[in-house]
């Protein structure tokens, strides 16, 4: 968190079937009212990611969730969920940047799959999934804004960087490199979260 609390998240955590759900998210705005929100819909994810396996519909549930007793606050979510083994992945987008793909001896790419409005914002939304593959050896990168995000360039150069330093490599790796490359020795002018995630070779 910029202010030493936010409300940037990211969350895995086990489903039934041999399933795994991933989350990250972002609460507009700074400090502990946005770390308060964060933490409610956290929970409230969980919960619902029990309900139903469509990452679309647990995030339906969840902007219902947050217009009514979150209102008038703006939040991005993305939402996959892992099938046994890692080779598929199904994931929805409610206004959230989508992660990087890097694989062996390829150009790291942005996934394909719609993006919807983020919650709070629109009454009804329907939204979509989509599905990617997620070969062994590569990598998923997942992070919030404020990673790429700045006052004196726009956002498409951000992310051009970012896909630049991004590599199939360990995770930890991926990490370091990635907050040198765009942090540095800077203190992030915003809340900044981030999840790389590696299919080795069995899942």
């Amino acid at each position: 968190g910029a202010g030493g609390v936010g409300g940037d998240w990211y969350d895995v955590f086990t489903l039934p079937g041999g399933r795994t759900g991933v989350a990250i998210g972002d609460v507009v705005g700074r400090g502990m009212p946005a770390a308060v929100v964060m933490g409610r819909l956290r929970s409230a994810l969980r919960a619902y990611a029990l309900e139903t396996n469509d990452p679309a519909e647990v995030l339906e549930r969840l902007d219902r969730k947050a217009q009514h007793f979150e209102a008038g606050q703006m939040t991005t979510v993305l939402y996959m969920v892992f099938e046994p083994g890692a080779s598929q992945v199904a994931l929805s987008s409610a206004g959230h940047f989508l992660p990087l793909m890097a694989m062996p001896g390829q150009p790291t790419v942005t996934v394909d799959v719609p993006v919807d409005p983020p919650l709070g914002t629109l009454r009804d939304v329907k939204r979509d999934s989509g599905v990617i593959s997620f070969p062994e050896g590569a990598l998923l990168l997942l992070f919030t804004d404020g990673l790429v995000e700045r006052r004196d360039e726009s956002i498409t150069v951000g992310l051009e960087r970012l896909r630049a330093v991004v590599a199939a490599a360990p995770p930890n790796s991926v990490c370091q490199t990635v907050l040198f490359e765009m942090l540095g020795s800077q203190d992030p002018q915003d809340d900044v979260a981030m999840l790389a995630i590696r299919r080795t070779s069995g899942g």
